[in-house]
């Protein structure tokens, strides 16, 4: 695939925004979490979890992950794909592998997964506006999850 010079420099933005997210949670730091995402944002992460839509209800969940649920964790992303339906939006799809260790002493959990998200270009540069999570395997993960479909060969 050709990009252009704008792409390029969209796609660089969009792959350090994606960075960013993991940095913050790891780091605890849910309102620059928030800064992330559109205002309007619509978060599904599967499984049993709520859907979560607007700033307000997005900053109650990731403070409940980040500051009471787990006591450190390590997200990573990677393959990350970005598409430009036009120019002021974008499609990325990347892996996540997650580690969490927990406030209550259970064993250590792994997630690994994907994200699909929609994102927008605002004044402030791009933010996510849809993300989905789709599990594709776990380690000792404790809730109900929402995995990827696969597609056989004749798919």
């Amino acid at each position: 695939m050709t990009y252009s010079h704008s792409e390029l420099s969209d796609r660089q933005e969009i792959v350090d925004l994606l960075s960013a997210y993991c940095r913050a949670i790891d780091d605890n730091r849910p309102d620059d979490v928030i800064s992330l995402f559109s205002e309007d944002c619509y978060l599904d992460y599967g499984g049993q979890l709520p859907i979560v839509q607007g700033h307000a209800a997005a900053r109650k969940f990731f403070a409940i992950g980040t500051g009471r649920l787990y006591a450190k964790s390590a997200h990573f992303v990677s393959n990350i794909e970005v598409s430009f339906p036009d120019k002021d939006q974008a499609v990325a799809c990347s892996y996540v592998n997650a580690w969490h260790e927990f406030q209550d002493h259970q064993p250590d959990a792994w997630i690994f997964g994907r994200y699909s998200d929609e994102l927008s270009r605002s004044d402030a540069g791009w933010l996510i506006h849809k993300r989905t999570f789709r599990s594709m395997g776990d380690h000792n993960w404790v809730g109900e999850m929402s995995y990827v479909e696969r597609m056989g060969p004749d798919q």
